[in-house]
């Protein structure tokens, strides 16, 4: 459904249409990292998603996680970030529905990555989320954010929920 998506996009004219297109750039790129990250999920593998956690932490509301308690919660089995990517006692879910991204990927017949912008005054598009859907399921965690720099995604808030 994307690249309809993009064709109405690019095919009607408006003064935003700049800010549009670099969104659709960059939803693109986040599609492919959605790619990347799912199978790194179903593979278990903590490492890969630590190497995208930036090395001044995540931002949470008005404060800051620092990567080492990030770090310990992706890789501790009880934890509920771990239990939200991987599965474990950390997360609970709604009776039938998965408490973990890996057991939705395991499960579903259909996933799909639904692209979405938020406001952030630091970016004039926004910050990139995604969230992997599928059909009369409940989503476990949180969206997942990026912010790109020096040519890499880094995630940022979004791992934990959080208010701002």
């Amino acid at each position: 459904m994307l690249p309809l998506v993009l064709a109405l996009t690019l095919a009607a004219p408006r003064p935003e249409a700049g800010l549009e297109q670099r969104r659709a750039d960059i939803a693109k790129e986040i599609l492919q990292l959605a790619g990347r990250l799912q199978r790194e999920i179903e593979a278990g593998d903590v490492a890969a998603l630590l190497a995208r956690v930036p090395p001044g932490g995540l931002r949470c509301g008005g404060s800051i996680v620092p990567r080492t308690r990030v770090e310990r919660d992706l890789r501790a089995e009880g934890s509920w970030l771990h239990g939200v990517f991987f599965g474990g006692p950390g997360a609970t879910a709604p009776k039938g529905q998965p408490s973990s991204l890996k057991a939705l990927f395991a499960t579903a017949k259909e996933i799909a990555v639904l692209v979405a912008f938020r406001e952030d005054p630091r970016s004039e598009v926004g910050i990139p989320c995604f969230d992997y859907h599928a059909r009369d399921t409940i989503t476990p965690g949180a969206p997942l954010c990026f912010e790109k720099h020096a040519g890499r995604w880094w995630f940022t808030q979004s791992l934990y929920p959080c208010s701002p």
